[in-house]
Parts: C-alpha cells; sequence; structure tokens
C-alpha cells in the first residue's frame, strides 16, 4: 500500500513538471508569434510611409499643390552668378511624418529637393 502512495505521488510530480514544462513552452512561442507580428506590422508601416513619402517628392516635381513643403531658399550659389536670368530654382525641404492608429508606430522621413526650370524671359547671349 506504502509503496503504490508513493508512485502515486511521483507520478503527479512528474505530470505536474511535466504541465509546467509544456505551460512554459507554449507561452514563449506565443511571445514569440507576438514579436513576429509586432516586427511584421512595423516593417508595413515603414512601408506604407515611404510610399506616402515618395509619391509627396513626385507631387513636389510635377508641381502639384497637394504635397506639403517648405521653401528653403533660392538657387544654390553655383547656380546665382552665371545663370540667374536664365534658371529659376527652388531649394524645397519636404517632410512627411506618419503615426499609426493604435499610436504604436511612428516614422518620419526628410528629404531636401531642388526644383529647376528655365526662366520665360529672353536668353541673352555674350558675343
Amino acid at each position: 500500500m506504502r509503496q503504490r502512495g508513493i508512485a502515486l505521488i511521483s507520478a503527479l510530480i512528474f505530470l505536474l513538471v511535466m504541465l509546467l514544462i509544456v505551460s512554459t513552452n507554449l507561452f514563449i512561442s506565443q511571445m514569440s508569434i507576438k514579436s513576429a507580428q509586432a516586427a511584421q506590422q512595423q516593417l508595413l508601416f515603414e512601408q506604407r510611409a515611404l510610399m506616402l513619402h515618395l509619391s509627396s517628392v513626385r507631387a513636389v516635381r510635377d508641381n502639384s499643390s497637394e504635397a506639403e513643403f517648405t521653401l528653403s531658399g533660392r538657387c544654390p550659389a553655383s547656380y546665382a552668378v552665371w545663370s540667374e536670368s536664365v534658371i529659376e530654382c527652388d531649394l524645397l525641404t519636404l517632410a512627411t511624418r506618419s503615426l499609426s492608429d493604435d499610436n504604436r508606430f511612428a516614422t518620419s522621413y526628410h528629404s531636401m529637393l531642388l526644383r529647376q526650370r528655365i526662366a520665360d524671359s529672353e536668353v541673352r547671349y555674350a558675343e
């Protein structure tokens, strides 16, 4: 009778240890899945934000009024001396900021653009 009790207690302890090991493994795998999903969501969010920024860059390049940009200055010094009357150019700063719906992810992109166009005035040639 005593040996049956010891065997029963040993079996219960073994089952308890196995239950703890299995539940720990399940918890770890569940945390791994959640971590992988969060990383995947972050990558997708950053990809969408980059696509939004690139479309804003294209809108500025195409002179669309939808993109929000800051006019940083006029032509850089390399253009100012010899081509001020021929080439009109603007130095633009474009900033795009994105925040996810659940406020877990945030990203921002900044670009500096040089927009050039030929002036409508007459071109004078040096003789």
